[in-house]
């Protein structure tokens, strides 16, 4: 009785590793449809409507669905520091803390790059480097669902293959 208790609770951890990944893959591909509503929402925000930064912030804090919006809420409470500290430095410094939103360091690369931007040049070159970010992080969604796709499924039948071979060992 105890032998079998065991060994579903080997396979149940072992299974528990593939489904993580799983949900890391998933959570991933949300936040980086998220940060692209965001994105797009700050692109008109900025280039058309000119709003200010830290009003965009706000709007943006309340807009953008999880994970995404903890970025946005983690910059807002930053917002206080923005006279000791750049912008483009505070938005570095929140992207890199982001680590709900899975992102892999070229897409932390390309969101940090973006802060460099925002607020500094004139709309155009604004619009440019927004959309450009858009570009690249629209190809980074495409290689994440695609990464969830073919290797979801492996991750979740591998760690349940491992729990039982385990077991078998130990009995």
């Amino acid at each position: 009785m105890f032998r079998l208790i065991g060994a579903l609770l080997v396979i149940g951890a072992a299974g528990s590793f593939g489904v993580n990944s799983v949900w890391r893959m998933n959570q991933r591909v949300r936040a980086l449809r998220g940060l692209l509503t965001a994105l797009e929402t700050m692109r008109s925000e900025i280039c058309d409507r000119m709003t200010p930064l830290p009003e965009l912030i706000d709007q943006l804090c309340h807009e953008t669905a999880p994970p995404a919006k903890g970025l946005f809420l983690r910059l807002r409470q930053t917002m206080g520091e923005l006279g000791i500290q750049r912008f483009s430095a505070l938005w570095s410094k929140v992207v890199n803390q982001a680590h709900e939103l899975e992102l892999h360091e070229g897409e932390r690369q390309v969101l940090s790059d973006l802060g460099k931007t925002l607020g500094r040049y004139d709309i155009e070159n604004q619009r440019h480097v927004i959309s450009y970010t858009l570009r690249r992080l629209e190809e980074y969604l495409v290689q994440a669902e695609e990464t969830r796709r073919t290797q979801g499924k492996i991750h979740a039948v591998l760690s349940l293959t491992a729990g039982v071979f385990v077991v078998l060992i130990l009995l």
